[in-house]
């Protein structure tokens, strides 16, 4: 149990549903310490918005013209503590056990987090509570078929969800050269490694639907059908109700292995990243498989 403490500090909020979920979790836990916390919402906009909903219900928001001022500050190199906050940043992909305690002695001024944060170990104090926010959330996202479908997905012990993801990964050149694309490889493995566990019944989430078709799936396999979701937060939701999944390499997938209930049935990247030297050990449980 980690102390408490009546410090203050904002988190900018940012990236993605995935990323965002990841930074909300941690300051989830920040705040059942006692910390005074805010959101800086200014880089959420375009085709990354705010997308936490109903979980940041109760968190305060920095006005805009004060975001846009600790981007400036921030930038410039100006956030070192006093009066206005002290920059508390994220250096490397991982987790940073340091950061919780600076925040804590954020000073007069408090902290200005900024990062991913894209481990479940700065959340395990809460990771329970965690799981049924996100799943009651998530699952508001679906429409009454996605409902039954749910439902259905969940009582078949025998449906494992595969989910692919290209997009950006494909099409932007700076995405690609960080996260790298997964190949079939890695797909065929972990078919191979599901059957041997039994899961049978197979259904594919992608934003390349026509590609996962021609590239990857079987003809009496399934993909997720029109109708079920009112948007990709709730892909998550069903593929997490499968009894095993195949993720891939982005934080969105890996809210639907972490938040199922079967913990050893998930299959996920060895290499995370396209930098092979990039560790996704505080990433990855160790409960799960990696092909």
């Amino acid at each position: 149990m980690f102390r408490r403490s009546n410090s203050r500090a904002i988190l900018a909020l940012q990236g993605g549903l995935g990323n965002q979920l990841f930074q909300w979790a941690f300051a989830t836990s920040l705040r059942r310490q006692g910390i005074r916390l805010r959101l800086d919402t200014v880089r959420c906009r375009g085709s990354r918005p705010m997308a936490l909903g109903s979980l940041a219900e109760g968190i305060r928001r920095i006005p805009r013209p004060a975001g846009l001022a600790l981007v400036a500050a921030q930038r410039a190199g100006a956030l070192r503590g006093g009066v206005i906050p002290r920059l508390v940043e994220e250096e490397r992909f991982g987790y940073d056990k340091s950061l919780r305690p600076r925040v804590l002695e954020g000073g007069m001024g408090g902290s200005y987090l900024y990062g991913y944060f894209q481990s479940y170990k700065y959340f395990e104090d809460i990771a329970d509570d965690v799981r049924r926010q996100v799943t009651d959330f998530l699952a508001g996202h679906l429409t009454p078929a996605g409902r039954d479908l749910q439902g259905e997905l969940a009582d078949d012990p025998s449906s494992v969800a595969l989910h692919v993801r290209r997009g950006d990964y494909v099409s932007n050149p700076v995405a690609a050269a960080h996260h790298g694309v997964l190949g079939t490889h890695y797909y065929q493995q972990a078919l191979d490694t599901v059957a041997k566990w039994g899961h049978t019944r197979r259904i594919w989430f992608s934003d390349d639907l026509p590609w996962v078709r021609q590239h990857l799936a079987a003809p009496d396999d399934e993909v997720c059908p029109a109708g079920v979701t009112r948007d990709a937060a709730g892909e998550i939701a069903l593929m997490a109700a499968c009894s095993a999944r195949v993720i891939a390499n982005s934080s969105f997938s890996w809210w639907a292995g972490w938040l199922g209930r079967n913990d050893s049935g998930v299959v996920a990247p060895a290499q995370w990243f396209a930098d092979a030297d990039t560790s996704a050990d505080d990433l990855v449980p160790a409960t799960w498989t990696r092909h």
